[in-house]
């Protein structure tokens, strides 16, 4: 048998392990969890392994009868006998939608079990809170006490035109695939050249609003960061 077949099936099985812990681990352009490769590479085969036992245990009990002494064949690379063939024929369309099924079932999985990892613990402080180092800083949610509906952000932007402070609130952020701040997104943004502080005696004549719907800066460029937590409380 073709070397490459083995290997192919064996990257098939594993593949849904990949799948789920990468829809886990992601919410829409936020990182929610770097790993090292090797201990990504771990889990997702730990997962390959779980769902498909779970999955092909209930295909062969429920759907159709699996020919498991075939598939050990396949990933051994012993080399098929024309009736091991023949009898995988038939098959061939069942073996694609079982496999296409199950991937998309283990992203639906990995999905879900990220929401019910937020909603069970949903703060910074929480037992199962995921390990990243912007996400709930930037999202408000350090704890139950200190849960921040707004978001303000003063931050010192070096570039070679000067140093600039900007203030406002804060509308988006991304990270990089490191897991890093790559940018913030701002919205209703007021700037303030620091090199006219001392001729200037109030603060309407530092800040200065910018026109405009967003500002993004990059975090490259940024010195440093202050974060405004605003709660509000009803009566």
């Amino acid at each position: 048998m073709n070397i490459a077949f083995p290997a192919f099936f064996l990257l098939a099985l594993i593949l849904p392990g990949f799948i789920f812990t990468n829809a886990y681990e992601r919410t829409e352009n936020t990182t929610l969890d770097k790993k090292p490769f090797e201990a990504s590479s771990a889990s997702a085969l730990m997962c390959a392994l779980f769902l498909q036992l779970i999955y092909a245990s209930f295909v062969h009990l429920v759907v159709k009868e699996i020919d498991f002494a075939l598939c050990i064949k396949i990933l051994t690379g012993v080399k098929l006998t024309q009736s091991d063939v023949e009898s995988l024929s038939p098959d061939v369309g069942f073996i694609g939608s079982y496999f296409v099924c199950l991937y998309l079932a283990s992203y639906i999985m990995g999905k879900l079990l990220q929401k019910i990892i937020f909603c069970l613990n949903p703060y910074k402080s929480s037992m199962l809170a995921f390990d990243t180092p912007w996400y709930y800083e930037l999202k408000g949610k350090l704890s139950s006490e200190s849960d921040a509906q707004i978001i303000k952000v003063s931050c010192l932007s070096d570039t070679k035109d000067g140093s600039y402070l900007y203030y406002g609130y804060l509308d988006d952020f991304y990270l990089d695939k490191d897991g890093q701040l790559d940018r913030i997104v701002l919205f209703d943004v007021y700037r303030r050249d620091i090199r006219n502080d001392d001729n200037c005696d109030t603060d309407t004549d530092r800040y200065y609003q910018i026109k405009g719907e967003r500002l993004i800066l990059k975090y490259s460029q940024i010195i440093n960061l202050n974060i405004e937590y605003l709660y509000i409380y009803e009566d």
